[in-house]
Parts: C-alpha cells; sequence; structure tokens
C-alpha cells in the first residue's frame, strides 16, 4: 500500500506530513479532494469485514492510524523463532 501511495505522491496524506487545512484555506478543497480520492485505496485492499469498520472515517490519515494500532503489533516471539529458523 504504501509503495503505491509513494508512486502516485500521495504518501503524506498517511503519515500526517501533509495535514487538512483550515476550512477558510483554499487548499483545503484540493486536499479533500485528494483525500477522497484515495480513501478508497486501503478500502479495496483489505477484508471486507475490517473495511466496514473504516468505511465512515474522514480522512485516510484516520484509517491508516486505526489500522496501525489493531494491526501492527510487534511479535517478538514469532519474530525471534522465525529468526531461529532462518539461521539454523
Amino acid at each position: 500500500m504504501t509503495m503505491a501511495l509513494r508512486s502516485k505522491n500521495k504518501l503524506h496524506f498517511i503519515n500526517g506530513a501533509l495535514p487538512r487545512p483550515l476550512d477558510d484555506d483554499r487548499d483545503s478543497l484540493v486536499w479533500d479532494r485528494c483525500n477522497t480520492m484515495i480513501m478508497p485505496w486501503p478500502n479495496n485492499s483489505i477484508d471486507p469485514e475490517i473495511s466496514q469498520s473504516i468505511l465512515w472515517m474522514d480522512s485516510t490519515l484516520e484509517i491508516w492510524q486505526d489500522l496501525k494500532e489493531r494491526f501492527y503489533q510487534g511479535d517478538f516471539f514469532r519474530i525471534s523463532d522465525i529468526q531461529e529458523e532462518i539461521y539454523t
């Protein structure tokens, strides 16, 4: 997913580097359009059951943070087991 976003120069929407401008800023409409364009990308890339839980979020950053919080858990024991298998 990050590779696709990087190739389209949209990675800054999910890493927080480009926050939404204030409503009275003329760039807010452009930001909204880009954000709305890329919001379906994660939805179409994950299990439909998980997709339902992020469907009504307002930004790609919010979606990304939610998914990261739920699913990115460093399983140090599993990592250690895999490393042991690799080196033996």
